[in-house]
């Protein structure tokens, strides 16, 4: 099945402010599902964890984004003083302003839209309970690129689109994405493991699993072996029926082939084909072992 939206689809029309996470385990088709936010909704998206990249790199078409404008970025040098006390404000105030992490900028395509505001990348501590049901509450949606296990509580304005692909060449991308992009040396079978940065591949989407009920009809699956041979369009209906927003549908998505020359170790073939052709017959057999429950559950055999 393509899509999936569980729990009970609901007209949602009258919908107009919310917060939505495009959730994945590292590796699983996030960067696909980007693509259609920025080019068919035309908006940006905020990649929670720091960025190692200028504002301008990070939203995935800058073109579309112009004239950007903030304060000094979070996350930029500052004196001794303004350290302690932010750090004072995070760890024994627990108070972030989230007005500080708010940047705006123009749509440079119709309907030029001016001051579209932007969540800024790095963002993960300061999307508290109280500061997610303001950003909810804001005339602008919100798309939120994340990894992470769900929240305790989530609210009546946040979603989730969440793209799932099967184990096997998750772990031999993120594999070689560790090793190639963050320079960190790990081995095929402490990933099947689930001894990387995000966890088990299997605890990941079981902990989701547990999330699910609370959204009621807010969450969205999609797989990423269905997303790469289905018509964009369908997709962006399917968005549009959940959460209410519309897309542009004259917008031609930018190819595979062109991501992959901008940025070889971060966009590798994006191919479930012969991925046991890395894995020995041992690593197959603890692939099956940890994630044949959660692999059936998700319609992988």
């Amino acid at each position: 099945m393509l899509v999936q939206v569980l729990q009970n689809q609901h007209n949602p029309n009258k919908i107009i402010t919310m917060i939505i996470y495009i959730s994945s385990y590292p590796r699983s088709g996030n960067s696909l599902i980007q693509q259609i936010i920025n080019v068919f909704f035309e908006k940006p998206w905020t990649e929670v964890y720091k960025p190692q990249k200028p504002l301008e790199k990070i939203t995935g078409v800058p073109s579309y984004f112009t004239n950007w404008r903030s304060s000094p970025h979070p996350w930029q040098p500052k004196s001794t003083w303004q350290l302690l006390w932010d750090k004072f404000n995070r760890k024994i105030l627990k108070i972030y302003d989230v007005e500080k992490w708010i940047a705006t900028y123009d749509l440079d395509i119709p309907p030029y839209t001016k001051n579209c505001r932007y969540l800024l990348p790095g963002c993960y501590d300061v999307l508290t309970p109280k500061n997610r049901q303001i950003l909810a509450a804001e005339d602008t949606p919100y798309f939120v690129k994340t990894h992470a296990t769900p929240y305790r509580q989530y609210f009546e304005k946040e979603y989730v689109i969440q793209i799932v692909r099967h184990p096997g060449p998750v772990c031999w991308s993120y594999l070689n994405l560790l090793k190639d992009y963050y320079n960190k040396q790990k081995t095929l079978d402490d990933i099947i493991s689930g001894k990387t940065p995000a966890g088990s591949w299997s605890k990941w989407h079981q902990s989701w699993k547990q999330a699910i009920p609370s959204f009621n009809g807010r969450f969205m699956r999609l797989k990423y072996e269905d997303v790469k041979l289905t018509d964009r369009h369908s997709i962006c209906k399917q968005i549009k029926f959940m959460t209410g927003i519309d897309y542009n549908p004259t917008r031609e998505e930018i190819s595979f082939e062109i991501l992959q020359k901008q940025a070889p170790n971060y966009y590798r073939a994006g191919q479930n084909k012969h991925w046991q052709q890395h894995y020995t017959s041992e690593q197959i057999n603890l692939l099956y072992k940890l994630h044949n429950v959660t692999m059936e559950e998700l319609g992988y055999d």
